[in-house]
């Protein structure tokens, strides 16, 4: 359990550091730094003041249906999650607001005291998705605090009642633009550049775990040839501003970064992977892992050999954060799986790679369900791992046969 809350704990610290920096085109000075959507003061300008005042995205999708549509099923949509909100009773509401500068980072989303953090539990349970999926208003889920959205529309968007946003399709104009709309944006060119992913998806060097912090993502971008190139996060993850956010728990996503050659050198077999469209390290964080495997058969379909390999950056809680291997693909790298002799009968070779995203995150729910917790607490984590081993995906199939 310690080490557990350690963990939770850490991550949290990092939070609390992270500031996207602006070009200084629009963007406010420390614009992720305790971020205020809603403004003191009312446009009364506006017909439906309902829409106005209103954070959540329901609301906004009452415009943006495009926008709202891709971001449901998006990891953002569920940043508040069973197993983020199962460790809390653990840690006490302050550090859990901590937690909350990443997974619910604006103000109003933070935690007033522990009976606001306890009661959450309860209302999780009841309602595991933060908002209506039908964009429904008067459903029992846009009635929620707003924290249950996660890192909804407004995290991003909105600062003081005023919102703000990428410059309009085929315009490069920034500054305020006038419209109808929420009496017009402020259009600003860091929403399509990288730095602006920073504030939770680059975690300071002073946390830094055998020299790299344990989320490294902006930096392994910055040392790329995508960044050489111009190739911003938004490219990959955003494409034509779509708002999915794909990542490691999308096949599709992770196999079109991906190149996969097999071959045949005398008497082993080899796999040859190569991260060909991947701006950063694979994986980039601690939680996901990947699994390589190669059985070689005999023409009965027996099994006579077996082989394992992984891919995966792997720290421990041992007397302090320790990094034990860092076996991840850089971007452009390649890496050749190769068996050892293969016998004489074997008549074909099988390789086999699988993604585990949350395998990290699995050994803590785990740990934690072989403690003492609070019976919501407890609900919260049981889902939390039902729901990580269900994300487990065979990503890649080959043979190789021998005459």
């Amino acid at each position: 359990m310690k080490k557990v809350w350690l963990m939770a704990v850490m991550l949290s610290a990092m939070g609390l550091m992270l500031i996207a920096a602006s070009s200084n085109d629009g963007l406010l000075i420390n614009y992720f730094q305790l971020p205020q959507a809603i403004s003191t003061t009312t446009n009364k300008a506006h017909a439906d003041l309902r829409l106005v005042d209103n954070m959540r995205p329901e609301a906004c999708a009452q415009c943006h249906q495009a926008q709202f549509e891709a971001w449901k099923h998006s990891r953002h949509a569920h940043a508040y999650s069973p197993g983020l909100v199962g460790q809390f009773p653990s840690m006490g509401h302050s550090n859990s607001n901590d937690c909350l500068v990443c997974h619910a980072p604006l103000v109003q989303q933070l935690y007033r005291d522990a009976g606001d953090m306890q009661a959450t539990l309860a209302t999780l349970l009841r309602h595991p998705e933060g908002f209506s999926s039908d964009a429904d208003l008067d459903s029992k889920q846009a009635a929620l605090p707003l924290r249950h959205a996660g890192v909804t529309c407004a995290v991003c968007h909105v600062r003081n009642g005023q919102r703000f946003g990428p410059p309009r399709r085929n315009n490069d104009e920034v500054g305020h633009l006038n419209g109808a709309a929420h009496g017009g944006f402020t259009a600003t060119k860091d929403f399509e550049k990288s730095q602006f992913c920073a504030a939770c998806h680059q975690f300071p060097q002073s946390y830094a775990i055998h020299g790299k912090p344990l989320e490294n993502t902006v930096y392994e971008w910055k040392q790329s040839y995508f960044a050489s190139e111009g190739v911003q996060c938004q490219g990959c993850h955003m494409p034509d501003r779509v708002h999915a956010f794909k990542g490691i728990h999308d096949k599709q996503m992770v196999l079109s970064g991906l190149d996969f050659q097999l071959e045949k050198q005398g008497d082993v077999a080899v796999l040859k992977i190569t991260s060909k469209h991947i701006g950063h390290a694979f994986p980039t964080y601690v939680t996901p892992k990947v699994m390589i495997h190669a059985e070689a058969f005999n023409q009965h379909g027996v099994i006579l050999q077996t082989w394992q390999w992984e891919i995966v950056r792997k720290v421990a809680y041992e007397n302090g954060w320790k990094e034990i291997k860092d076996a991840r693909l850089m971007p452009n790298q390649s890496r050749m799986f190769t068996t050892d002799g293969i016998k004489g009968d074997v008549a074909f070779v099988k390789f086999y790679v699988d993604v585990i995203p949350d395998a990290f995150y699995k050994g803590v729910y785990q740990n934690l369900l072989a403690g003492d917790m609070q019976p919501a607490a407890r609900k919260l984590i049981q889902k939390a791992l039902a729901d990580a081993e269900k994300n487990d995906y065979r990503l890649f199939e080959g043979r190789l046969s021998y005459p």
